[in-house]
């Protein structure tokens, strides 16, 4: 592999070829990764990890999760997606981005590996010829984005040597370019009818691949709550001899407070923890993180009171219920389904006043739009509707046509900056503007508030 200096150090050019690997759309399955990840040296082999699945909460999960054991001192790897602003946060050591130069040097050797994969004849091909740039034979093999960061994660992890790593599935499980791990324990989120193309159309089909991350003799920790979901997981412990415990049976949580809770887990209990995340759902985001931390702990990590509580109080996790400014007030969430948005509903009546709710929204096209616009447009007094620069992105006149049955005063504005942009010069001091309806909606909304000044980092 090439030395820092011998990397071009063009960011950008690196950023353009990884981003164009998406037009090789998503491609579920273990046989490229593994392959490609045997050429590297198999990063992933031995790494500790806590691997995390679900529809919604993971990336809270994980983030509180990996904030409680850097806390306890350890090297503490976290890998997620989508990223809001900027490539490097998908991989972060210690709170810690990947540094610019260090995307350049691993995205040039493992690209070297799939140049020569791709000409042997080593990979698989993409599971959607369509897909493919003009004249590509559709039955030569690829490496799709996912598969690519991810390699370049486990390069990344290897190299600062981790004692632990965070790592959340992109999509599913089963199939998901993560499962190549042997992780420590599992953690499953709760779940709900998402990505039904690649995953299944049923709740029973998607658990199923949400539980292909369980491992034999792993434990499963998980906060979904739907019966039939939590017997299938039962069941599949069961068969794979693998401990397993579930929210509401071997731990709970209970808000008593704004962003306070008690805890009770698997053999502790810790009153009044301060949760650094605002929103009610965080509770049992919270929840399930410290009942990993206690099964790390039962597995001989180091773990302490003090360090659970700091760090759930001092977590960072942007576009989750971030409240920017003051006059007007800002509110980020990047609400991607019905569940979501039902949960972002009862957190706008529960705990955010306003004289008038300003609502942009730009959802991607393959979600349930109808669904969660039912939650959140008839809440709002000015609709605008947008788009992320995203190929799956719903377009305005769709869009328009899904809002247009609530009869809300709205706009259109074709990118996210000028939406907001709008929605400022619209807003009074008392006012809410809320940007919502997916994560690249609201790290678009988040690039523009940093370009203005109004955010630091």
């Amino acid at each position: 592999m090439k030395d820092e200096g011998a990397a071009k150090g063009d960011y950008q050019e690196t950023l353009s070829y990884l981003f164009g690997l998406q037009r090789f759309g998503i491609k579920l399955g273990l046989e490229n990764i593994t392959a490609l990840l045997k050429h590297l040296g198999n990063p992933h082999v031995g790494l500790p990890a806590v691997h995390v699945a679900g529809s919604n909460g993971k990336g809270s999960t994980s983030a509180f999760l990996a904030s409680v054991l850097h806390q306890a001192g350890y090297r503490v790897g976290l890998y997620i997606s989508p990223h809001l602003v900027d490539f490097s946060e998908r991989i972060q050591v210690n709170g810690i981005p990947i540094p610019t130069e260090k995307v350049v040097i691993f995205t040039e050797h493992i690209r070297e590996r799939v140049e020569k994969m791709t000409k042997d004849g080593e990979l698989w091909p993409t599971s959607d010829p369509q897909l493919l740039p003009e004249g590509f034979d559709p039955e030569r093999g690829t490496i799709t984005f996912f598969e690519f960061t991810t390699a370049m994660a486990f390069l990344y992890f290897r190299e600062k040597r981790v004692e632990v790593t965070v790592l959340e599935a992109g999509m599913g499980g089963r199939l998901d370019a993560t499962n190549v791990i042997n992780p420590l324990l599992c953690l499953i989120t709760p779940i709900c009818v998402e990505h039904q193309q690649y995953l299944g159309k049923t709740l029973i089909q998607i658990g199923k691949e949400k539980a292909g991350i369980i491992k034999p003799r792993r434990p499963l920790l998980t906060s979904a709550r739907q019966p039939r979901v939590l017997s299938l997981f039962r069941q599949r412990c069961q068969e794979l001899y693998s401990p397993f415990y579930a929210w509401g049976k071997d731990f709970s949580a209970k808000e008593v407070g704004p962003q306070v809770m008690h805890f009770k887990g698997l053999s502790h209990q810790w009153p009044r923890l301060f949760l650094g995340l605002a929103g009610s759902h965080q509770v049992i985001n919270a929840a399930l993180a410290l009942a990993a931390a206690e099964v790390l702990m039962d597995s001989g990590f180091a773990i302490e009171e003090e360090h659970l509580r700091h760090g759930l109080a001092e977590v960072k996790w942007p576009g989750r219920l971030e409240l920017i400014g003051e006059h007007p007030r800002i509110l980020l969430d990047g609400a991607h389904n019905p569940a979501a948005t039902r949960v972002l509903k009862n957190a706008l009546q529960k705990g955010f006043p306003r004289r008038r709710l300003i609502l942009v929204i730009g959802i991607l096209a393959d979600k349930e739009i109808p669904k969660m616009m039912a939650d959140l447009v008839p809440l709002a007094d000015l609709l605008i509707l947008t788009r992320p620069r995203m190929e799956r992105a719903a377009p305005l006149e769709l869009l328009r046509a899904r809002a247009s049955c609530f009869q809300k005063p709205t706009a259109e504005r074709a990118e996210v900056g000028q939406a907001l942009g709008h929605a400022l010069s619209e807003a009074t001091d008392e006012d809410l503007i809320l940007v919502s309806g997916s994560l690249f909606t609201v790290g678009e909304a988040r690039a523009y508030l940093i370009g203005k000044g109004m955010i630091l980092s």
